[in-house]
């Protein structure tokens, strides 16, 4: 979002909240963004905007140049994938075409900030750059939460009908998820508008006498439904999964774990400094009061806080792909494809021998006393020669195919 808040002055027009009371003698924007920097001049915090830019500059450019790689890598790797792999990273797959719809509007944000937040693209851009970057957002954050889901249903269901009906379900799902985050960013979008000027700027824009309201409404519904309501279920089944998977004295269970713990904590990173932020800066003039120092350094580092929180478009294939085994054989499998054929038989030697001990090793150091859910692999790369291995076991004996 490159006006923070969207339903707000951004910091060239000024950034500090009106009192109720001095909004009944404003009667159009014109005169609201006067008083705004009006109001600006009487609290002067030194702040320097110019640095402020050229890093959000060189973060937009770094979060764009690997989000893109990562994200390419991910979806290449898991769209060749056939039969039941496929349908297994189903979620995967989705939630990194929504983080790549987020890295594509980088470059937008990363202009708007270099020129002042001098929106020059048009109407149109100016509400389909916002509408596809929100679309995204909420589809990566709802596709994480099933994953979450999907993945302690898988460990823990021994229903005949969940086994037979779970990749019609998890198709539904996709499409749902794709459908209500195209739905939800409408009423904000709606609104929001280009104002032209000497530097026309792209702002949400809400009925005059209802602005307040609007404003808090659209910034509750962001907060509840892009973090009150995902956290909770993130939380909940990667903790409930932790809990599940936990053998003492296995240090593959504890590296299990602690991935689990890291799914949660990167999202709460992500997350919690941006809503927080913007629930301060909606709320503040209407009904709370907040020092003027403090709403400066708000405005100041909003930005930049908001440009952290879309790290988790780089960090989500780390987690969820290229720490998995498998998807860096499978990887690794797709660039031999396209090498030299000198090259490509090294290569698949050399990965088939790799493959080979790892499963060996694993096999070598599983529990004898399993019980009745033996320790999973978190690992939704199917093997492609035991299709019907489950997706979270561990590798089976070479034996067993």
């Amino acid at each position: 979002m490159s006006v923070k808040p969207s339903w707000g002055p951004g910091p060239s027009e000024g950034v500090t909240a009106v009192p109720t009371s001095d909004l009944g003698e404003i009667h159009n924007w014109t005169e609201l963004l006067d008083l705004f920097n009006h109001t600006l001049s009487e609290c002067h915090v030194e702040l320097s905007e110019s640095t402020k830019r050229v890093v959000l500059f060189v973060l937009y450019l770094a979060m764009f140049v690997v989000g893109l790689v990562e994200n390419l890598l991910v979806i290449c790797v898991n769209w060749h994938s056939s039969g039941r792999a496929g349908l297994l990273n189903l979620y995967i797959l989705n939630m990194a075409i929504a983080d790549l719809g987020v890295v594509l509007s980088l470059p937008v944000w990363m202009l708007e900030v270099m020129l002042d937040y001098t929106w020059l693209w048009g109407s149109f851009f100016c509400r389909f750059t916002h509408y596809f970057y929100f679309a995204n957002m909420y589809s990566s954050i709802f596709f994480l939460v099933c994953l979450s889901i999907d993945r302690y249903a898988t460990l823990t269901s021994a229903s005949a009908s969940w086994q037979r009906h779970q990749h019609q379900v998890r198709r539904a799902v996709c499409a749902g998820i794709w459908i209500l985050s195209a739905i939800i960013p409408l009423p904000e979008v709606v609104h929001i508008q280009l104002i032209e000027g000497p530097e026309p700027v792209c702002l949400f824009m809400a009925p005059f006498e209802m602005h307040s309201t609007w404003a808090l409404v659209m910034t509750l519904s962001t907060t509840i439904l892009g973090f009150l309501l995902p956290f909770p279920l993130i939380a909940v089944f990667n903790v409930l999964m932790a809990c599940r998977l936990r053998q003492p004295g296995q240090p593959e269970s504890r590296r299990h774990c602690l991935l689990m713990c890291a799914y949660v904590a990167v999202f709460v990173i992500c997350w919690l400094p941006y809503h927080v932020t913007l629930l301060l800066l909606t709320l503040h003039g209407t009904h709370i009061s907040l020092h003027c120092h403090l709403v400066h350094l708000l405005y100041f580092f909003y930005e930049v806080i908001d440009c952290f929180s879309m790290l988790h478009c780089v960090i989500n294939p780390i987690l969820y792909n290229f720490l998995s085994p498998r998807f860096r054989d499978r990887l690794l499998n797709a660039v031999v494809h396209y090498l030299p054929k000198d090259q490509a038989r090294a290569g698949t030697h050399a990965s088939s021998s790799t493959q080979h001990s790892i499963v060996i090793t694993k096999v070598d150091g599983q529990p004898a006393a399993a019980g009745p859910h033996p320790e999973p692999s978190l690992s939704f790369q199917a093997p492609p020669l035991l299709p019907n291995t489950s997706p979270i076991a561990p590798p089976q004996p070479l034996t067993s195919s």
